[in-house]
């Protein structure tokens, strides 16, 4: 039996979203208010989810699919490149705006910045585009993230989920597919995976190979 876990069951809403803990539940709950307007840092190892919550977050904010620019912040090169970004998302989304979204919408992803010019550019930009755009940056490397970024922004940090909590999406994945699976298997499983890389890409790799077996 041939499953493509990670394409069929990859959360497709806030709400499906597996959380490593409330904490970060609680603050990306708020965010979907659409009451927070600080940029939002997510940052943490590989596997946590950052990725899917850039995307999700909006959507649940505007309760349909949001209009967002994607960026890589590698191809910011230059101050220019920051300001052209950010007057283009106005221009983009003026007509979404008219259509009632809540914010313009900035994704970028893979975020370092180093240069003084490239983070002076930044944060003139946070802060014009306040209440008007937010920003939601994901980030390996939080500990180079600029202070004054940082002190702009809301940090919050993305941990792959523990086996246990993982658990109930990976059996809810089994029943969709109608089939019957020993829980203590399958969290055995979760485990023995979590202890060779805590990822959570790495569960869904795990699921299909079980699925293979049938």
């Amino acid at each position: 039996m041939f499953v493509n876990t990670r394409k069929k069951y990859t959360p497709k809403t806030l709400d499906e979203f597996v959380f490593s803990d409330e904490k970060t539940k609680e603050l990306a709950t708020a965010y979907a208010s659409g009451e927070m307007e600080l940029p939002l840092i997510l940052h943490g190892v590989s596997g946590g989810g950052k990725s899917l919550l850039q995307r999700l977050i909006p959507n649940a904010i505007e309760g349909r699919e949001a209009s967002v620019q994607v960026v890589k912040c590698a191809d910011l090169k230059t101050a220019d490149d920051i300001h052209d970004l950010y007057g283009r998302n106005k221009q983009f989304n003026r007509l979404y705006r008219d259509e009632g979204q809540r914010f313009n919408y900035i994704i970028i992803e893979e975020f370092l910045f180093t240069n003084k010019r490239l983070i002076d550019a930044f944060k003139i930009e946070l802060d014009k585009t306040l209440g008007t755009d937010l920003t939601i940056i994901s980030t390996n490397r939080f500990d180079m993230v600029d202070d004054a970024i940082v002190s702009r922004s809301e940090p919050l940090e993305i941990h792959p989920c523990e086996p246990h909590v993982f658990f109930p999406h990976a059996k809810k994945m089994f029943e969709a597919e109608n089939v019957q699976i020993d829980d203590a298997h399958l969290l055995k499983c979760l485990e023995v995976t979590h202890m060779k890389d805590a990822d959570n890409r790495k569960y869904y790799s795990a699921i299909d190979a079980m699925f293979r077996k049938i």
